[in-house]
């Protein structure tokens, strides 16, 4: 039997471990996998078409954040709780990561989490003591990091890069954590109105963007890319990341020694977002039971806790079972505990339907409000970000509305 699996991948070598990994299956299967690929920057798109045409594989890899207008759609098979229970039951996995398996007012499980994606904030240690500044409260929160950047200005030390100037498809992931920090969120739970104008998120908004005049005018306009080398070459103190990329740095070749000697992990100041890959059935399995039953077995499989340690180990994706952390090693001593802080208290964005035409909208916004406050201006930070949040909370609630 044949069973089509697309997998979302920027490269064709990015496929080698996963190949790897589903041979098993497989072979003890008897299914012939066709691994199709298709790139970040064209998997939206490539989804919601073939979910409009009611075609799609019969399984896929997909955003956690997209699987509510997919399931709008009807395009695919929900999970039964007996099924949901083989697996291991929605206790074995992150609550971050099962809270997006399904619609905000709908029973229906959609999806089986598969990983989890987050943010953290690398910092020197040793350019934070050379300021004068105690690591354990410099970036407890907006406030304290703000003051911290300041403090290692005054001591002549570039605090930090971080893509700005152009569009950026995590802005939106990173921001909410100061959205949260004092109770705010970008949209209300049911999706229908906006929030970032409200006191509590737009004070988050404008403490986040009273970060952006110290980013060096020299590193303004950088990818992420580019603001990571500039981090493991000594240029800049602190860097915004996945918590993922310690191994990247520790071996990249642009590390400075000094580099890899004195780097940390933190959690970022707020609510850490967290969001991460599911796996689904499309819903045109129906016509073929044989198919159903093995495209349920691929999940069941891909959702197994030996197999999701199996990949971390392989290709450093974070597990979304949570009984796989115990097995889990990384290179720098902070990653764990700060990994552990972070799934305590992080959440997703909320599961409503129009999730993803609202999150290019505020990538928008928050690309915008960037490169208005990099601009000269006798305008703070903080009030040019307040003006240009009302414009656009008026515009998405037209747009809810429409």
């Amino acid at each position: 039997m044949e069973l089509n699996f697309l997998t979302i991948a920027d490269m064709p070598e990015d496929l080698q471990s996963m190949r790897g990994v589903l041979s098993a299956f497989e072979r003890e299967k008897e299914v012939q996998l066709t691994l199709r690929r298709v790139g970040w920057d064209r998997a939206w798109q490539v989804l919601l078409m073939e979910a409009l045409e009611g075609k799609g594989p019969h399984v896929s890899q997909i955003g956690s954040t997209w699987v509510p207008t997919m399931a709008m759609l009807d395009a695919l098979r929900a999970f039964g709780q007996d099924e949901i229970a083989t697996i291991g039951g929605a206790s074995c996995f992150l609550p971050s990561a099962w809270e997006s398996v399904k619609l905000a007012d709908r029973p229906e499980v959609w999806a089986i989490p598969w990983s989890i994606y987050t943010f953290a904030l690398y910092y020197r240690r040793d350019l934070l003591e050379k300021a004068g500044i105690d690591p354990d409260t410099a970036f407890a929160t907006p406030i304290a990091m703000r003051n911290t950047f300041a403090q290692l200005s005054r001591n002549g030390t570039a605090p930090w890069a971080f893509p700005s100037l152009h569009p950026y498809a995590d802005l939106v992931h990173i921001a909410s954590s100061w959205v949260r920090a004092n109770g705010g969120d970008f949209v209300s739970k049911n999706g229908r109105e906006p929030l970032f104008a409200s006191p509590q998120a737009s004070s988050g908004i404008m403490d986040f963007f009273e970060l952006f005049p110290f980013i060096p005018f020299a590193l303004r306009g950088l990818d992420v890319e580019a603001c990571t080398n500039a981090f493991a070459r000594g240029e800049v103190a602190t860097l915004i990341g996945g918590v993922e990329i310690g191994n990247e740095l520790l071996e990249s070749p642009y590390a400075a020694q000094e580099m890899r000697e004195n780097v940390e992990v933190t959690t970022l100041p707020g609510v850490p977002w967290i969001g991460g890959d599911h796996l689904v059935v499309w819903k045109n399995v129906l016509t073929d039971s044989a198919h159903e039953m093995a495209a349920f077995e691929l999940v069941k499989y891909l959702g197994k806790r030996e197999t999701q340690i199996q990949l971390f180990r392989l290709e450093n994706v974070l597990p979304a079972r949570a009984d796989a952390y115990d097995e889990l090693t990384f290179p720098l001593e902070t990653t764990k505990p700060t990994l552990e802080r972070i799934l305590k208290t992080g959440r997703p964005h909320p599961p409503v339907r129009l999730w993803r035409r609202i999150e290019a909208f505020l990538d928008e916004m928050l690309l915008e409000i960037g490169k208005a406050v990099l601009k000269p201006s006798p305008l703070s930070p903080s009030d040019i970000a307040m003006q240009m949040l009302a414009d656009y909370d008026q515009k998405l609630s037209a747009l809810l509305k429409g």
